[in-house]
């Protein structure tokens, strides 16, 4: 019963969170928001060795999700040839930066400012993509013209065929969640946890992050940032760990979550697993590495409100 209850307060917190954004990222479509955003990073597709049409395809995941990201670029392609080397790099985009106005939110649950989550979620995912950009011309690598290997359905249009579609999703994070909690509780109670942190105990120092957060990177790398951002509201309340931890799990997580979902998605467009996976892994690292070093560790509860400031 106590599962339950901690079950339906996590999942209401993040119903509370998600559904507000929800609707307003669908009326935002409607007003052709995406459309201002695909312009105002138009500019920035060169500097990643991308053509500005494609800017819509990544403003479009930023706004709404990869699927809408996916629809918009298979669309695109029925009237353009695009390279494998161009497809990773927009793939890899989308994976660093999507889902923004729902996924921000949730994880500023965790304690991590948005505006900072959202300045280092569209920083890295420029760099990774000019860093793949250069690689590619230099190395003379996958110039080949790209194909896809499967058609994305578009969603049924109507506001009930929404609306059912949002109750499935919320359903099911709820079910998840119950069933996170349950083996997580079951995992405690064998030991298998502690050995989880253990293993796992030297990655975790190496980026700053305290081991007893292991398994909620897992949960997040494997399942995505809501479940893992789950997990992480449901820590803070006991106090257990620092902000400043919280604040390096956020960026990691951030950066680098639903890995097999994500690159499962990306692999039949005819991206390669050097920009899709390999990449995310590496400089999600390379970041959190980065705020490990600039956030002073004499008081972690100053340094996360330097940070938050």
């Amino acid at each position: 019963m106590k599962l339950l209850k901690e079950s339906a307060a996590i999942s209401l917190k993040l119903l509370k969170i998600m559904l507000p954004i929800s609707i307003l990222v669908k009326v935002a479509g409607h007003l052709g928001i995406i459309d201002l955003v695909a312009k105002g990073i138009s500019p920035l597709m060169g500097f990643v060795g991308l053509s500005g049409e494609l800017g819509i395809v990544w403003a479009t995941a930023m706004v709404t999700n990869i699927y809408g990201g996916l629809l918009v670029l298979f669309t695109m392609t029925q009237n353009n040839v695009f390279t494998v080397a161009e497809i990773t790099i927009v793939a890899s985009l989308m994976l660093f930066a999507h889902s923004l106005p729902v996924e921000l939110k949730v994880i500023g649950e965790t304690g991590a400012k948005t505006s900072k989550i959202l300045a280092i979620r569209v920083l890295c995912a420029i760099i990774a993509g000019a860093f793949l950009n250069f690689i590619f011309k230099v190395f003379n690598m996958y110039q080949e013209t790209a194909v896809f290997r499967f058609t994305v359905k578009e969603s049924k249009p109507g506001v009930l065929n929404w609306i059912s579609g949002e109750v499935r999703k919320y359903l099911t994070i709820f079910m998840i969640i119950f069933v996170l909690l349950a083996v997580m509780e079951v995992l405690k109670r064998i030991g298998v946890i502690d050995w989880i942190n253990r293993k796992f105990s030297p990655v975790m120092s190496f980026m700053g992050i305290d081991p007893g957060l292991s398994l909620t990177c897992i949960v997040g790398l494997t399942m995505g940032i809501s479940y893992g951002s789950g997990l992480i509201i449901r820590e803070t309340k006991g106090g257990k760990y620092s902000p400043r931890d919280l604040f390096l799990v956020a960026v990691f997580m951030s950066l680098c979550h639903a890995l097999i979902e994500d690159t499962l998605l990306m692999v039949p467009i005819g991206a390669k697993m050097v920009g899709i996976f390999w990449a995310r892994i590496v400089f999600a690292v390379i970041f959190t590495l980065v705020f490990n070093k600039i956030m002073p560790r004499e008081s972690k509860q100053e340094a996360v409100e330097g940070i938050h400031s």
